[in-house]
């Protein structure tokens, strides 16, 4: 099973999101700021990451760089 990190701070986006994935049976985690995404790139890894650019905390391009820095493929 594929693991998305979805990454939207507008509640309503992020559920409607994770429910549709996740009725296609992929598994979803939810952020709802940077600060929360940063925090589970950190521990976490995922296959896909759906991303807002515009959130609270750390804004989504910072995230973006997070996501490169924490991927094991990037650096290859």
């Amino acid at each position: 099973m594929y693991s998305i990190l979805l990454v939207e701070d507008e509640f309503h986006i992020n559920e409607l999101l994770k429910e549709t994935l996740e009725k296609e049976g992929y598994g979803c985690v939810q952020a709802f700021s940077g600060t929360e995404a940063r925090m589970l790139l950190e521990k976490y890894q995922y296959d896909v990451v759906l991303l807002d650019l515009m959130l609270p905390g750390i804004p989504g391009e910072e995230v973006l760089k997070d996501c490169l820095l924490y991927t094991s493929d990037a650096a290859d």
